[in-house]
């Protein structure tokens, strides 16, 4: 039997999700690279630390939306939702949990291994948020996917 075609309103719904799942990776992506100088303040980080922090949260995003593109439908959309929303509370506790530890090198430790988890996160999301948003509208695809996108910058 086949499933009845989502209303226009689900879709809706289904699409704004989606648009602030977009926004939350952005802002966590750009946040996360406008705190690097504060955090070299903060933990007493010299340059090539810094530049961790910051390569952590880039090449782990696109090993992700790879890695998540190829077993999507396998582990379906929600596993994926799921785990980027884990992903971005799970950086959160880490980050703000480096200010509570006394030791810096622990702080340092927990900005990297949160911003990694942070990174697979935001990969996740967008290899969730572009099939689905495809194949809501998909006589439309292209309008949708730019108007998803606009939540990124």
């Amino acid at each position: 039997m086949d499933k009845p075609e989502s209303s226009d309103s689900q879709k809706q719904i289904l699409f704004w999700g989606c648009f602030i799942a977009l926004i939350t990776t952005a802002f966590a992506f750009v946040g996360r690279m406008f705190l690097i100088d504060v955090w070299k303040a903060d933990f007493g980080l010299d340059e090539a630390q810094a530049g961790r922090l910051s390569g952590i949260g880039i090449w782990p995003f696109a090993f992700s939306i790879i890695l998540f593109s190829l077993f999507i439908d396998q582990i379906g959309y929600k596993t994926a939702m799921i785990f980027a929303f884990v992903g971005h509370i799970v950086w959160t506790i880490m980050a703000v949990s480096a200010y509570f530890v006394s030791d810096k090198a622990t702080g340092f430790q927990l900005l990297y291994w949160g911003s990694l988890v942070c990174a697979l996160g935001n990969g996740a999301v967008e290899a969730f948020i572009n099939p689905v948003v495809a194949t809501m509208f998909s006589k439309e695809k292209t309008k949708w996917l730019n108007i998803l996108h606009a939540g990124w910058p």
